[in-house]
């Protein structure tokens, strides 16, 4: 008798092996396509991310161009032409070999169009008066403000609007 009852009991438990070992399994298999899951959507957000910072490197290029163009210009009423001294954006500079992206296109940057005049003079910064001489030849230079408002474009088409003010040095009374 005694044989009898190991033998039926070591059926019942041999099931509960099997069915704890099933449930495991199904487990763990949840936790893997979860983990998988994870990874592929935190690729897709740093994809977005990279995108989105593409897009400000360009515009910082074009910040880094609209400065030098303030730098050649003569006077606080001169604007540049647009696309002749900068581009715009039917004419946008690219930053790089279409040949380095999948789809061919590329980072570019152009001024805001959404601005009347992207790139110009704003206003005088107060004069020097102690400790600095800004006379050269005769004639006082004073600081001067410049507003520049520019636009980087990443290759899938995230924008970043940039604004800067920059200072140059120009002759007082003109």
């Amino acid at each position: 008798m005694e044989t009898e009852n190991i033998i039926r009991h070591s059926k019942r438990e041999s099931g509960v092996a099997l069915m704890l070992a099933v449930l495991l399994l199904i487990t763990v298999s949840g936790l893997a396509l979860s983990t998988m899951q994870t990874v592929a959507s935190d690729g897709t957000v740093a994809g977005f991310q990279n995108q989105e910072q593409m897009a400000f490197y360009a515009a910082e290029a074009g910040i880094a161009l609209a400065r030098d163009v303030v730098r050649k210009m003569g006077g606080r009423d001169e604007v540049p032409n647009y696309p002749a001294d900068y581009p715009n954006e039917a004419n946008p500079i690219m930053l790089s070999d279409p040949s380095e992206f999948a789809t061919g296109q590329q980072p570019a940057f152009f001024v805001d169009p959404n601005v009347a005049i992207p790139i110009g003079w704003i206003e005088d910064g107060a004069p020097c008066t102690e400790g600095c001489n800004m006379t050269l030849g005769g004639q006082k230079y004073n600081h001067t403000k410049w507003v520049i408002n520019v636009i980087g474009e990443s290759p899938s088409g995230d924008q970043k609007r940039i604004e800067v003010v920059a200072t140059r040095l120009l002759a007082q009374g003109f």
